[in-house]
């Protein structure tokens, strides 16, 4: 007697359904917050990203967030570059970590976090599948088809 196969119910192949999303749009969403270096550099990377052909309009936030991340720490370093990595308290002269230093900090953080959900990291990249769904097979009657069963 034959026995059914073993384990859990194949999931349906979602990368076939990868072909039926909307591609990244390399246009910047309007309300990126840092302006237009943000939305240059949104741009600059969605223009790499599409390129990889493996991103969809629905990695977009992921995009927005790096580049919102991207600004802060941009920010938060021309502080630090200005005033330095310590500060030093005027009334007793005790030096302190500059505030930006946790801001740049946390940015870094961030953009770590969506670079690798985007596979901008060389070791996400290896580990993202570009499985590009497969056409049909065209059938083509003949003697072949006959032979084999095919319709």
């Amino acid at each position: 007697m034959p026995m059914g196969a073993r384990g859990t119910k194949p999931k349906e192949n979602l990368s076939a359904m990868a072909g039926m999303l909307a591609p990244l749009s390399a246009k910047a969403p309007e309300g990126i917050r840092g302006g237009t270096e943000a939305e240059d550099e949104y741009e600059r990377l969605a223009k790499e990203l599409i390129k990889l052909g493996h991103l969809s309009a629905i990695h977009r936030q992921i995009l927005v967030d790096y580049v919102e991340a991207w600004e802060i720490a941009r920010t938060a370093l021309d502080e630090i570059k200005s005033d330095g990595p310590t500060l030093e308290n005027a009334e007793t002269g005790n030096k302190y970590l500059n505030p930006s230093m946790t801001v740049w900090s946390m940015a870094r953080s961030a953009m770590e976090t969506a670079a690798k959900a985007l596979g901008m990291t060389p070791l996400a990249l290896q580990s993202i599948k570009n499985v590009k769904p497969q056409k049909p097979e065209k059938k083509e009657n003949g003697p072949s088809n006959f032979l084999t069963g095919g319709e």
